[in-house]
């Protein structure tokens, strides 16, 4: 099977979306049903935004291997780290490709349940991360399961209760408020539709991206139409998902009037992205054209139910939404592999003499009592918030040496 890597984070979407391997793809509905349970509820973890459960896959030798899973309506494949790979006996089934100086190699996992349900992993788009020990820099996950996975069930993501349920098509009973939400035939991309500033936007439902993301040419059209939506420049928070230039340079933007279905987003911020990352190049993959995709930040709020088969979200307001996810000392991160952070870049819309104090390329060492390395980004990101006007201690490292310095709480949107 000839490998094809397709890495969205190199698009600049999002980091979770990982490999899309399109050789013998099946799509989505297609496939055959092999497990006995008709469907099953785990705990769901969510940690930045980011919803992840644990599946059990069976070692060689018959015991059972947990591993935690990111799951991403976005994602392109099935993911396993090479540790995880190795553990349950899973072998390469073709030559390794490369993204964005990741390596994965094809294969196919025959077996992983979640709870009592077998999954149906026939002709499903399988990969290696190899040399990785987790599937994203900043998040312990080691695998990502993925839309067109996801896409064969009926699922529900009960954010507020940290539920997760996969069932069988036709097996359950919906609740919520119905909206439609069809889904790209070879993707499993579902697609919904939000009511910014009284127009509508088509955009992914993408449980992998830990905050909304909206193309920069639609979020400089809203600027010109709401001029007082408060904007500022730098990924910050839930936002910060990559570090490096895109986040450096990305607009942040807080969307005073939002609607979803019946309810009313209030104060929700959106990230941008590059000029044709979803008007041309995931829109291919979705149903319809899309601009953005609404992430983790707005999700949490929701008990989000998915009808794949039927094309139909059910949504439930059983949260609430953070008023103030970006009370915080602005700083741009890039997670390392090795698990410390790097400051990418510093918001001007920081408050006092931030930019004075830390630098690009510095390294984070500490943020008050939290040591930073080896911290899920999540964690970090959580030390760096707070009351607007509250000081926090950085430790960090530069040329070899350490320094401490105060940085104050600002309201970056």
């Amino acid at each position: 099977m000839k490998l094809t890597i397709r890495r969205l984070s190199s698009a600049f979407v999002s980091l979770t979306v990982g490999v899309n391997l399109y050789a013998q793809a099946q799509p989505p509905g297609k496939s055959v049903v092999i497990s006995k349970a008709l469907h099953a509820t785990v705990p769901l973890f969510v940690e930045n935004n980011r919803p992840h459960i644990d599946l059990e896959f069976t070692r060689p030798d018959g015991s059972v291997r947990k591993a935690r899973f990111i799951l991403d309506t976005g994602g392109g494949s099935f993911i396993l780290v090479e540790a995880l790979a190795n553990d349950i006996g899973l072998k390469p089934t073709g030559p390794e490709g490369k993204a964005e100086g990741s390596r994965f190699a094809p294969t196919q996992v025959s077996s992983a349940r979640v709870g009592e349900m077998e999954l149906d992993l026939k002709n499903v788009r399988s990969a290696i991360a190899l040399g990785q020990k987790s599937i994203l820099a900043g998040d312990a996950a080691e695998g990502l399961m993925p839309g067109h996975l996801l896409a064969r069930y009926h699922v529900i993501f009960d954010y507020p209760a940290k539920k997760f349920t996969l069932a069988e098509p036709g097996t359950l009973k919906p609740q919520g408020a119905r909206i439609a939400s069809p889904v790209g035939k070879q993707s499993g991309f579902p697609r919904i539709e939000l009511q910014i500033g009284g127009a509508n936007y088509g955009l992914l439902l993408d449980t992998g991206a830990t905050f909304t993301m909206i193309s920069i040419e639609a979020m400089n059209d809203l600027g010109a139409k709401h001029a007082d939506w408060r904007r500022a420049t730098g990924a910050v928070g839930g936002a910060n998902m990559v570090g490096g230039a895109m986040e450096n340079a990305a607009t942040m933007m807080r969307l005073a009037e939002a609607r979803w279905a019946e309810f009313q987003l209030q104060e929700v911020a959106a990230v941008s992205r590059p000029k044709g990352t979803f008007e041309t190049y995931m829109s291919r993959m979705m149903a319809e054209p899309i601009i953005g995709a609404l992430g983790g930040n707005v999700l949490r709020a929701f008990r989000v139910e998915i009808d794949y088969a039927n094309g139909a979200t059910y949504l439930e307001k059983t949260g609430s939404l953070e008023q103030n996810d970006l009370d915080i000392v602005g700083l741009t991160l890039r997670p390392m592999q090795d698990g410390g952070y790097v400051v990418s870049a510093v918001s001007k819309q920081g408050a006092g003499d931030l930019v004075d104090k830390v630098r690009e390329g510095d390294k984070l060492i500490s943020v008050d009592k939290l040591q930073v390395t080896g911290a899920p980004l999540a964690e970090v990101v959580n030390a760096l918030r707070g009351k607007i006007g509250e000081k926090k201690s950085l430790t960090i490292e530069r040329d070899g040496n350490r320094i401490t310095v105060q940085a104050v709480v600002a309201r970056i949107v």
